[in-house]
């Protein structure tokens, strides 16, 4: 079926079966879909914030230096092959409480690992890599070195399969601009856009079955596609240019032809998203708030909704990334935002509420996780097909050098991935052993279905290819 006979097939209702999102799962071979949430924290999360007892006296057994109090052990690491710690003792570490079972009864300490000393030196590291945290290349912030792995994931027909949205990009910033165009991208040089309003994010995923005003602005939306489509149809017809000119016109034709129908799929989502969809921006007051995180957990209830709906399997949520990273929390602290909390963070009042970030960041993960794991989903849970993968948009510290990379990973214990509670440590990054972030997409794209084993643009610092065995069975 090509697109416009599937544009036909929905409009005559005869394709409301078909794009249900467990009729979606049975195109799937039988499988429910493979979902991939990238949780991007600026300017650095700190390695003591996920760092357990036990996996910190692992550590601590294999090198000379004294760990105790260091932030980062960057540098200090005293082993050569790869420590796995498997001492369920996540909970304890300073930010993962939020993991332990608590009043809601699931224990994601026994879906989730923690791993350490993964390098991305090609990134540059600083203040932040801006693209390079995702693509595992030199960028700036206008340039992407290249495509970064949510792209590449989202562009995968197994992954993607008809959902409406290819990947689902929301974040906050420092930053008035409603998007962030320097963290995700297509390809070199071609930014992916990320929503920095959660209330555009909202129309955008939700419109459709939204409040009146929204669901009139949905419709008329659809209207002038419809006479968009209409209007190059004819024009096409008539052409008598150049091929190069009509190849213009119809690669316009083919994008116009790619939001009508996601804007009929998401009409024949309508039931599904009612029942999954959020409170709207006018019936709650965390859309428009001036706190950044208020705001942030606006943008995650949006992709746990979509994740729901089968809107996406591919989301990437940005807090603080790119330059604009000098987010405020003041609900932590008054008059003062991040730069200046890490360049005082020799305060300990300073440093805490660099780490309670962090452990916010981790409670929205949490809750996220937990809604994913109440819902049944083929052998197991939604939860067990999503793999939610938190990590810093620059390394370990404020003005990084990209030589350590903390990754908390969640789920996807369907997807081959060995998150039972473990930590692991790869040896440092003057090792011949070290691994780099770029090991750690390989390792994605293998659960995707993809033989992945040169993701980024090392080059002749590429240390190792394909994936993690420590990490994905």
């Amino acid at each position: 079926m090509n697109r416009r006979q599937l544009l036909a097939a929905i409009g005559s209702g005869a394709g409301l079966a078909l794009l249900g999102p467990w009729h979606r799962q049975a195109l799937a071979a039988g499988t429910p879909p493979r979902r991939f949430v990238f949780v991007v924290e600026g300017n650095g999360y700190e390695p003591i914030t996920v760092l357990s007892p036990a996996a910190r006296a692992a550590l601590q057994a294999h090198t000379t230096h004294d760990l105790t109090g260091v932030r980062s052990p960057a540098g200090k690491y005293g082993h050569t092959t790869p420590i796995v710690v498997q001492a369920g003792d996540l909970a304890e570490a300073p930010a993962l409480a939020a993991l332990a079972p608590g009043s809601s009864g699931i224990d994601l300490t026994a879906q989730a690992s923690v791993t350490l000393g993964l390098s991305s030196r090609i990134t540059g590291g600083g203040h932040s890599t801006y693209f390079g945290a995702l693509s595992c290349t030199r960028s700036t912030p206008s340039r992407a070195g290249g495509q970064t792995i949510d792209a590449l994931l989202a562009s995968l027909p197994g992954v993607r399969q008809q959902a409406p949205f290819d990947a689902v990009r929301v974040g906050i910033h420092a930053s008035s601009a409603g998007l962030n165009n320097s963290t995700c991208a297509y390809g070199e040089g071609r930014a992916a856009p990320v929503v920095m309003n959660p209330t555009l994010a909202y129309n955008n995923l939700f419109g459709s079955v939204a409040d009146a005003a929204r669901q009139a602005a949905f419709a008329r939306r659809a209207s002038l596609l419809d006479y968009a489509i209409a209007d190059v149809d004819a024009s096409l017809a008539q052409f008598s240019g150049n091929s190069v000119e009509r190849l213009k016109l119809e690669r316009y034709l083919q994008s116009l032809q790619d939001v009508s129908l996601r804007q009929q799929q998401l009409t024949a989502l309508a039931p599904t998203l009612s029942s999954v969809a959020p409170p709207t921006p006018s019936d709650s007051a965390l859309y428009a708030s001036s706190d950044p995180l208020l705001r942030l957990q606006a943008q995650f209830d949006l992709v746990t909704a979509a994740l729901l709906g089968g809107l996406t399997h591919v989301a990437v949520i940005a807090s603080g990334t790119g330059g604009a990273f000098d987010v405020a929390y003041p609900g932590l602290i008054d008059d003062i935002a991040r730069h200046s909390l890490q360049h005082g963070a020799a305060n300990a009042d300073y440093l805490s509420v660099i780490h309670d970030a962090t452990r916010q960041h981790v409670s929205m993960i949490a809750a996220m996780a937990r809604t994913l794991a109440s819902v049944p989903e083929g052998s197991g849970t939604m939860l067990d097909h999503t793999v939610i993968v938190y990590l810093s948009d620059n390394g370990d510290t404020h003005h990084s050098s990209a030589y350590e990379w903390p990754i908390l990973m969640v789920g996807g214990q369907a997807l081959g991935f060995l998150n039972d509670g473990r930590t692991t440590a790869f040896p440092g990054y003057r090792a011949a052993s070290n691994r780099q972030v770029s090991n750690l997409f390989n390792t994605l794209g293998y659960a995707a279905g993809l033989a992945l084993d040169d993701f980024g643009n090392e080059g002749a610092t590429r240390i190792a290819t394909g994936p993690l065995s420590e990490l994905w069975a």
